[in-house]
């Protein structure tokens, strides 16, 4: 059973998301999300860019000097593990087999996924099973970079 039930980003850290994905593009981009749990709501509070060591453009590898690193500011921060992120570049926002195949987490996190095809980025949340998964509840609160 997922140790939350609802995702809440910041519109701040949800932009960086995206833009961490437009900016690695052909690439996947990789990343964490961080913050505090309390009565189902797992509130983000940080967002950590994790190198994507993996060859091949179409699959992610978090590098593991940066998930220490991640771990150790979460750590000091009073913060958990909440999310992983990363980009579809070429695909929709949705889980491929091997997403499934390398999720070392179960649904203790939300796997959130950028898509970056069609009408521009998507976000799209997901609880990810060993063969399975299932859309996670997601809310982005507050301002915009954009709002005035």
């Amino acid at each position: 059973m997922p140790p939350f039930r609802c995702l809440v980003l910041p519109a701040v850290i949800y932009e960086e998301v995206i833009g961490h994905a437009q900016r690695e593009w052909p690439r996947e981009c990789c990343g964490v999300l961080a913050g505090q749990i309390a009565e189902g709501v797992a509130q983000v509070t940080a967002r950590y860019a994790i190198t994507n060591d993996a060859a091949e453009v179409d699959e992610f590898a978090t590098n593991p000097r940066d998930l220490l690193n991640a771990f150790r500011a979460m750590r000091t921060m009073g913060s958990e593990l909440v999310a992983i992120y990363h980009s579809h570049p070429n695909s929709e926002p949705v889980p491929s087999r091997r997403d499934l195949e390398r999720n070392t987490y179960g649904e203790s996190v939300v796997h959130l996924i950028v898509g970056l095809v069609n009408s521009g980025p998507q976000v799209r949340a997901w609880w990810l099973g060993p063969t399975c998964f299932r859309e996670a509840s997601c809310a982005v609160i507050g301002p915009t970079h954009n709002s005035g």
